[in-house]
């Protein structure tokens, strides 16, 4: 679930679940990291939006104890653009119904309902518009409310691109940077033409590796052909590669 960090304390940390009207849930130490935690501030942050996952709760006491460390970078990745595009279907209704000068009752009923009784996710009709498709006949809304709502998504809606990256280190050994250069090379064939990858130094040994493609599951596939290339060039000539922890 998402929640935003509230407090850090010295055992733990407090979040907001926004998925839950801001219900606040404890983040206990041993389950920021598996690794010691010098400084919790290093992983959470004040105001820090992220995704937890619910290890233990107590309805009666609403009390709510969320794990950080045990959610997957997959599955961060796949939560947050989840609530990404809630939120942004939230906020053109919102901006819909106050272009139009309709409350936000007409368009639930006659977009927003009329969409869950369908099971059709609003976003992808949203992206279907952008596209260039006109809002099928289920949409009762007003002509009027209808052409503000295709222009906003045209405007709005962008073509949605995935992100995954994984801080790296990079041990030559006696081989040296121009390992590290052919390893580097041999990594970047993983992108396909219409995705993106790239390798940075962040400070030698540490390199960041960073996707982009259409769907999160294609970036982590990406991301993980690029390290297994990396790994096969450096191992071939007695150096490591080595994953670390996402922060």
């Amino acid at each position: 679930m998402v929640g935003t960090v509230a407090r850090v304390m010295r055992h733990g940390v407090v979040v907001r679940l926004d998925e839950y009207d801001g219900l606040e849930a404890f983040v206990p130490l041993s389950e920021i990291s598996l690794k010691w935690v010098r400084n919790i501030r290093d992983y959470l942050r004040e105001e820090q939006r992220t995704v937890f996952k619910v290890i233990r709760s107590s309805p009666e006491k609403l009390q709510v104890d969320v794990s950080y460390r045990r959610v997957t970078q997959k599955e961060r990745a796949e939560k947050m653009a989840e609530w990404n595009r809630k939120m942004k279907v939230a906020r053109m209704i919102s901006i819909l119904a106050e272009r139009t000068g309709v409350g936000q009752q007409l368009i639930e009923e006659g977009l927003v309902k009329p969409a869950k009784d369908r099971h059709i996710d609003l976003y992808e009709l949203f992206e279907d518009i952008a596209s260039g498709d006109e809002p099928p006949d289920w949409v009762a809304l007003p002509p009027n409310v209808r052409s503000e709502l295709i222009e906003l998504c045209r405007k709005e809606i962008k073509k949605t691109v995935a992100v995954s990256k994984s801080y790296i280190k990079l041990f030559a050994g006696r081989a040296g940077v121009e390992l590290i250069r052919e390893a580097v090379r041999e990594a970047m064939k993983a992108a396909g033409e219409s995705e993106k990858l790239s390798i940075t130094v962040v400070g030698p040994p540490r390199y960041l590796l960073r996707t982009e493609a259409e769907t999160p599951e294609r970036a982590e596939e990406v991301k993980r052909r690029a390290i297994e290339a990396l790994s096969r060039v450096v191992s071939e000539k007695g150096g490591t590669v080595e994953v670390l922890e996402e922060k």
